[in-house]
């Protein structure tokens, strides 16, 4: 299994280069694009299901299918980005099913909820202007996603770490959105992004590793 684990990261990073070399190519292929970047999302799909075919647990099944969500909103995120955004918060949603299904929430969780809102409801104050029509859906999105988190925090360290970064790359994918000067950090916020996928499958092979 460990030889299966370390040949999907190797794979994950190489389609994660491919995919940040194309995308800033001078006439790009748009096709190849998308195809790289939910190619290194599948890595983690990968890892999952071989971890759901060792152990069988039910949480486990459900989380494959949020990576499963993922990888497909990837794709469709570079061509209707609401849409997009729309099936991410599916994969979040079947995150926290299969979160509740592992360990329920404690009163940590709901602390942390508590001070996720409340950064995101600072942020959306902050770029109002800028984030305008779409803020009501942003919101929610944010929502989604810091009830995740929150719920992760009750999970196995993988788990919570993965879902910490999943977070991250989201809120500087954010910042990105309404204030271009930095896009060198895009690297920054898709490595994040796919490290925490792949934290989460881990979690799947090797939970029952950790305490």
């Amino acid at each position: 299994m460990i030889y299966a684990v370390c040949a999907a990261f190797a794979l994950m990073t190489a389609f994660y280069l491919a995919y940040q070399r194309i995308k800033t190519a001078p006439g790009h292929s748009r096709a190849r694009g998308i195809a790289c970047k939910c190619a290194a999302t599948s890595m983690a799909v990968l890892v999952a299901f071989l971890g759901c075919l060792r152990n069988g647990v039910a949480a486990h099944w459900v989380l494959l299918a949020g990576l499963v969500a993922c990888t497909v909103a990837d794709g469709v995120l570079n061509v209707r980005f609401m849409a997009g955004g729309a099936v991410f918060a599916l994969g979040h949603i079947l995150y926290m099913i299969a979160f509740c299904l592992m360990r329920m929430p404690t009163w940590r969780s709901v602390l942390l909820l508590l001070c996720m809102m409340g950064l995101a409801t600072a942020g959306f104050t902050r770029f109002k202007r800028q984030i305008g029509r779409r803020a009501p859906f942003f919101y929610a999105y944010a929502t989604a996603l810091s009830m995740m988190v929150s719920l992760a925090a009750a999970q196995r360290p993988l788990f919570f770490a993965g879902a910490l970064l999943f977070a991250f790359s989201d809120a500087l994918l954010g910042y990105l959105m309404v204030d271009r000067r930095h896009m060198a950090l895009d690297y920054i916020s898709l490595g994040a992004y796919y490290l925490g996928q792949f934290l989460l499958a881990l979690g799947v092979v090797f939970g029952s590793y950790f305490l």
